[in-house]
């Protein structure tokens, strides 16, 4: 163990960070802000273009799954439809239960 005098508290107490001042630094900052300002909507994309095909792909995939489980849903249902009113028409006792 450390066996000196001075506790912890005091020694934190007494120690400071002086790093030496850049005069640059300033000027610096906003040379970076700036670049970052005079980027293009071309140049973005340029940068990004895997993250925005992949986004386009999944999104494109979505819909079209989408599209197809509700385009089956409403055939399905057309379907049903259709044959109901068939055996509506061929059979009166079939006629009594769909129709109200």
């Amino acid at each position: 163990m450390n066996t000196s005098p001075d506790s912890l508290p005091e020694v934190l107490r007494g120690w400071r960070v002086k790093p030496p001042a850049d005069p640059n630094f300033r000027s610096a900052v906003w040379l970076r802000i700036g670049s970052r300002n005079s980027a293009t909507w071309p140049a973005y994309l340029r940068a990004h273009t895997a993250a925005w095909s992949l986004v386009a792909v999944l999104v494109l995939g979505t819909a079209g799954y989408a599209g197809t489980a509700l385009a089956q849903a409403r055939v399905r249902a057309d379907r049903e439809a259709i044959v109901v009113t068939y055996l509506v028409d061929l059979d009166p006792r079939v006629q009594a239960v769909h129709r109200p």
